[in-house]
């Protein structure tokens, strides 16, 4: 798991971070070459050209899924290429380097000020954080760069740092706070029209979940007894929320 907070002094330096090639995108980029070329060699087979073996091609059309698999070849393909190998196209127009210091972040010609960003979202399945600012949406993906750990840990510090006062401020001024599905309030945190009171809020954590091929994290918060699970990628500022639920339950 991804530390959320590093307090230390050093965690307002400024931090360079090189861009580094996504491996993983081979994988996906063979599977979907690999599919499209199958389907593409049984369809030229039907004018006697065969661009893989003959009893290969025989079996393929002889299997009772065989007209899925000409069908959805293709779409399938192209899929893996253009979608889940993404990665590729984001890391070659990328810029070589990625710079975070306590003013901004820093991406070739993109600069996005920690003072306007007004959201952070964690999509742990993409690997990818989201940044909300004032000129719009910005798409980390922290697979592109080197020590990603540390680059999530150092922009999450900063955001956390940049949002957080406003969130004590709209909670002592009687006002709530939304963060997806969660709702806070001087009273507790409510989750659809639950209110779990601070006093009655036992432990709150994140944990990782993996299942079906895809990864999730999730924030556990206990109370009364009862534990509540919510995929991080839904929570808004979830690192904002988890920084001021700390600070609360720690007082």
């Amino acid at each position: 798991m991804r530390a959320l907070f590093d307090t230390a002094p050093e965690s307002s330096l400024k931090r360079s971070h090189t861009r580094e090639f996504p491996t993983h995108v081979l994988y996906w980029l063979a599977a979907g070459f690999a599919l499209i070329y199958v389907v593409a060699a049984a369809f030229l087979s039907f004018g006697k050209i065969y661009l893989l073996p003959q009893d290969f091609i025989k079996g393929l059309l002889r299997y009772n899924s065989a007209p899925i698999v000409l069908l959805a070849g293709v779409p399938c393909g192209l899929y893996f290429i253009f979608w889940r190998a993404s990665d590729l196209f984001a890391w070659l127009a990328a810029p070589p380097k990625l710079v975070v210091d306590e003013e901004c972040l820093r991406a070739g010609d993109t600069r996005i000020a920690w003072r306007n960003v007004s959201a952070i979202i964690t999509e742990q399945n993409h690997d990818r954080l989201v940044l909300r600012h004032r000129g719009g949406t910005y798409r980390l993906r922290l697979n592109l760069w080197s020590d990603a750990d540390e680059l999530y840990a150092h922009v999450a510090d900063h955001v956390v740092d940049a949002l957080i006062g406003g969130v004590h401020r709209q909670v002592n001024a009687g006002k709530a706070v939304q963060f997806g599905p969660l709702t806070l309030s001087d009273a507790g945190l409510t989750h659809k029209k639950r209110l779990m009171r601070w006093d009655d809020i036992e432990s709150i954590r994140f944990q990782d979940e993996f299942g079906d091929g895809v990864s999730t994290r999730e924030l556990i918060i206990a109370a009364q007894g009862k534990p509540l699970k919510i995929d991080e990628a839904r929570i808004v500022n979830a690192p904002v929320l988890l920084a001021y639920l700390s600070q609360r339950l720690a007082s």
